[in-house]
């Protein structure tokens, strides 16, 4: 599944191959790949983005909420597609200006190495999800629609549950979990303001083992990043168990057995050397009395 991380939505106008406005915007199925430039829209801007991620289990709740402006004195109309890796389409749910509206989710393989980024458009290759490579990634693309009047502001909310990448369901010493959210988009609106991410971690993996942006703690498990402008890459988290955690997870691994066996003769070569030098201190202390 692709990464990553903040998922600003996509604001742009589809063609095959033609420019698009912003972080937005409905691809073509092709059998071949559908290319979208993405050009700076010069008419919504994004106030301010709340990001909530509250961790359980293998999952994730991720609520994006964007406050956005139209800042022209005309009627503003556009597809949106919100990007992400590992959505659950059950629970999923877009509000534009306090009203739920209706959205499809679709899957797309994602393809890095024909992406081309420059200071002011983007380029990359998408195509039906069959037709990923078994190592491929894939992104989720959840397409809605807004318009905004003229200088209108409001908020527009995407939620969703996000299956946590790594392998957080294990019983043993396997606990470990990635969150991906795409923050590169935002940088296409005319305006971004500022960013707060609140993180809430569950009692299984309660440590940031791992961060692309420093994370403040402000509670029990809870962690906050605030930044008046936007960084300049995708958030990239990893979670973990904490140390003892750690240590009764590989008690309790499956392997542990195994692992014991095939390390035994360096064990006991081991505890060899070691009753070996007690034993030749020993016998130097009793000749020296």
């Amino acid at each position: 599944m692709k990464k990553i991380g903040l998922f600003l939505a996509f604001l742009l106008i589809f063609l095959i191959p033609q420019s698009v406005y912003a972080n937005m915007a409905a691809p073509e199925d092709s059998d071949v790949g559908s290319s979208i430039t993405f050009d700076k829209n010069d008419a919504l801007s994004v106030i301010s983005e709340v990001l909530d991620i509250t961790v359980h289990g293998a999952k994730a709740d991720i609520s994006a909420v964007y406050q956005m402006k139209n800042t022209t004195g005309e009627t503003v109309s556009t597809s949106a597609m919100f990007l992400s890796p590992n959505i659950e389409v059950s629970g999923a749910q877009v509000t534009v200006n306090g009203q739920a509206v209706p959205f499809t989710r679709e899957s797309y393989a994602l393809r890095y190495d024909t992406e081309i980024k420059t200071e002011d458009w983007r380029y990359a290759v998408l195509t039906s999800e069959k037709n990923a490579a078994s190592d491929g990634q894939t992104v989720d693309a959840v397409s809605f629609e807004m318009s905004f009047a003229p200088n209108e502001e409001y908020e527009v909310v995407v939620s969703y549950s996000y299956r946590l990448g790594g392998y957080p369901e294990y019983d043993f010493n396997a606990k470990y979990g990635r969150i991906e959210y795409y923050l590169a988009p935002a940088a296409m609106w005319k305006d971004f303001g500022g960013l707060t991410i609140n993180l809430n971690l569950d009692k299984d993996m309660p440590v940031i083992s791992k961060s692309n942006l420093e994370f403040k703690k402000v509670g029990p498990r809870a962690y906050q990043y605030v930044s008046d402008t936007l960084p300049t890459e995708n958030l990239q988290i990893s979670i973990d168990e904490n140390w003892y955690q750690n240590i009764f997870s590989t008690l309790r691994s499956p392997y542990l057995g195994f692992t014991l066996f095939m390390f035994l003769p360096f064990i006991l070569i081991g505890l060899a050397v070691v009753v070996l030098i007690i034993w030749i201190l020993h016998r130097r202390k009793g000749k020296k009395r």
